[in-house]
């Protein structure tokens, strides 16, 4: 048996990779169904948003876990 390794990824350089992120972030923030509350988050400092999510996937995560469950649970 022969395995292949695929040669590594060139990575993108990080202005390309900017530019990127920026234009999918002008995209979501024009669109007409995005809340209020995700477009002051996406101009807002970065590094403060992503610390932010991180604290709300630890909230609720478990908290909708335990909905789902009590939803699978409850008779039809």
């Amino acid at each position: 048996m022969r395995i292949e390794i695929a040669p590594p990824r060139r990575a993108v350089e990080p202005e390309v990779e900017i530019a990127a992120i920026d234009r999918r972030i002008a995209w979501v923030l024009a669109h007409p169904g995005t809340s209020p509350w995700l477009q002051a988050a996406l101009v807002e400092d970065p590094l403060a948003i992503a610390n932010d999510v991180e604290m709300l996937r630890h909230l609720l995560l478990p908290r909708s876990t335990a909905y789902a469950i009590l939803a699978a649970a409850a008779p039809n």
